[in-house]
C-alpha cells in the first residue's frame, strides 16, 4: 500500500472516530473505505483485545478523552516501557489521535514535553482536539512523514511509537530519522509488528500482516537488529509481547543512543567523514605509540581493512568536527571466529581527557554485543599508558606481552595482547 493510501485510510479513521464511530483495532477487514464506516461483524473482537491492539492495550485510560481511544490504533503501550522521567522531551512517530501523546505529557509533567508526528491532517484535527479537552498543554502536533521528522537534531530525549513503523516503506530512513532527533543518551521504545526470522509459508505471514493491518510488511527480528545498529543505536532489546501466528507478533522493541560528554555526539562513521578520520588517525601515529604504522593509509584501503558496521565515530555538535573514532576488522573469515574482531581506537590530541575515548569504546563494546561479538582483542605498546588505562577500564584484560615483534623507527618493539570477552554473547 503506498503512502498515500495510507494517509487517506488513516484520515477515514479519524474522521470516522470524530463522528463518534470506534475504529480501535487495526483489522482492516473491519473498515469501509468507501464511507469510512466499520462492520462490527466481520473482526474479531476479542483476538485484537488479545493482541493488545488499540484501547485494549492500555491500564490507565481513565482521564482520556473517548475520541483518543476511539481512534486508538497501535499493538501495545510504549508509554509502559519507554522509561519516562519528569522534564523529558519525548517524540510520538505516528502519533494518530494522541493517546500516546497524552499519557506521555502526564508523566513528563509540566516541566516536558511531547510532540506528536502524523502525516494525516485528519489525524492531527483529532489529536489537538482531544489534547484540548484533556487540558493537556505541554504537547505540539507536527505534519510529516517519519521518515523526515521536521525537528532538528538532538532535540528529544525519548522517541516513542506504535505499531507504526512497520508502515513506513523505508524503515532505515525511519530509525536513521529516530536516531537523529535523539540527544546523546536517549531512548528509543516502542511497540512494533515483527516476524521470524524463518517462516515457512511468506503467503500465510503476509496474510496475517494484512490482517492486522501491516501493509507495508514487517521487519524480521533480524532485520530490525540489523537496522538500528546500522542507524547507530546500541542496547538493542525486541521483545514478543503477542503472537498473531503465521511468524507475525506484536513486539516491544528499545534502544539507546550513545550516551557521551555534552557538546559531542557519537555516530556511526560514514564516507564523508574520510579525511578527518585519517587526519586523527596520522596524528594518533605521529606520537610513536600508536601502530607500526607510519603513515595513515588512503580512505579505500583504511575502509576496505575493516567491517563494514562496527565503526564510529565522535562528533563535535558545534563544528561537526570528528575527533575520534574507532573501528573493527575481522581476525579470520573462518567460521569459528565469526564473533572475534580486532579494534583500533583513536582520540584527537587536542580534545584528551574529556571522557570521550571512554565512551567511544563503551558504545563501541556495546554495538559489539549487539551484533553477536563475543570478543574483541588488539595490541598495545606498553609505553601507550592511556590507551591501557582506557581499556582496563572498559573491561579488556592484559593476555600477555609480544616480545620484539617488529621495529619502529629502527627500535625492536613490545606489544601487549588484550582482550575482553563479552560475558553477554
Amino acid at each position: 500500500m503506498a503512502r498515500e493510501e495510507i494517509v487517506d485510510r488513516y484520515s477515514r479513521l479519524a474522521r470516522a472516530a470524530m463522528t463518534g464511530q470506534s475504529v480501535t483495532g487495526r483489522d482492516s477487514a473491519s473498515f469501509d473505505a468507501s464511507d469510512g464506516s466499520f462492520d462490527d461483524g466481520s473482526s474479531d473482537a476479542g483476538s485484537m483485545d488479545a493482541g493488545c491492539f488499540g484501547a485494549a492495550g492500555y491500564e490507565d485510560t481513565a482521564a482520556l478523552p473517548d475520541g483518543a481511544l476511539r481512534a486508538s490504533l497501535g499493538c501495545g503501550n510504549p508509554v509502559a516501557v519507554a522509561d519516562l522521567h519528569e522534564g523529558d522531551v519525548v517524540l510520538d512517530l505516528g502519533s494518530g489521535g494522541g493517546i500516546d501523546v497524552l499519557l506521555s505529557a502526564r508523566r513528563v509533567g509540566p516541566t516536558g514535553k511531547v510532540y506528536g508526528l502524523d502525516a494525516s491532517p485528519d489525524m492531527l484535527s483529532l489529536a489537538r482536539d482531544n489534547a484540548a479537552q484533556a487540558g493537556v498543554t505541554n504537547t505540539e502536533f507536527l505534519h510529516g512523514t517519519i521518515e523526515h521528522v521536521p525537528l532538528p537534531g538532538r532535540t528529544v530525549d525519548v522517541v516513542i511509537s506504535n505499531c507504526v513503523i512497520n508502515l513506513s516503506d523505508d524503515k532505515a530512513a525511519t530509525l536513521a530519522e529516530a536516531f537523529r532527533v535523539l540527544r546523546p543518551g536517549g531512548r528509543f521504545g516502542v511497540s512494533d509488528v515483527v516476524s521470524d526470522d524463518s517462516v515457512p509459508d511468506q503467503d500465510l505471514r503476509c496474510r496475517t500482516e494484512a490482517r492486522i493491518g501491516c501493509t507495508a510488511g514487517s521487519l524480521t527480528v533480524t532485520e530490525y537488529r540489523a537496522l538500528l545498529l546500522n542507524a547507530g543505536f546500541t542496547g538493542i532489546t525486541i521483545t514478543p509481547t503477542a503472537d498473531h501466528g503465521d511468524g507475525v507478533h506484536s513486539a516491544i522493541v528499545q534502544a539507546t543512543k550513545p550516551p557521551v560528554t555534552p557538546g559531542f555526539e557519537i555516530r556511526p562513521m560514514r564516507d564523508a567523514d574520510a579525511d578527518q578520520v585519517l587526519n586523527v588517525y596520522q596524528l594518533g601515529l605521529d606520537t610513536g605509540h600508536a601502530s607500526f604504522e607510519t603513515t595513515a593509509p588512503a580512505w579505500e584501503t583504511f575502509s576496505s581493512a575493516r567491517l563494514r558496521h562496527l565503526r564510529y565515530v565522535v562528533a563535535d555538535t558545534r563544528t561537526s568536527r570528528v575527533v575520534a573514532w574507532v573501528a573493527a576488522s575481522r581476525v579470520s573469515t573462518r567460521p569459528v571466529y565469526a564473533g572475534v574482531v580486532e579494534h583500533s581506537i583513536y582520540v584527537h590530541p587536542d580534545y584528551g581527557s574529556r571522557g570521550l575515548g571512554r565512551a567511544l569504546l563503551d558504545a563501541f563494546v556495546a554495538a559489539s554485543e549487539d551484533a553477536g561479538v563475543w570478543t574483541i582483542q588488539s595490541g598495545v605498546f606498553p609505553e601507550n599508558a592511556a590507551s591501557l588505562a582506557l581499556h582496563r577500564a572498559a573491561g579488556f584484560r592484559v593476555l600477555g606481552t609480544r616480545e620484539r615483534v617488529g621495529r619502529h623507527y629502527g627500535v625492536w618493539r613490545d606489544v601487549l595482547m588484550i582482550e575482553r570477552r563479552s560475558p553477554a554473547v
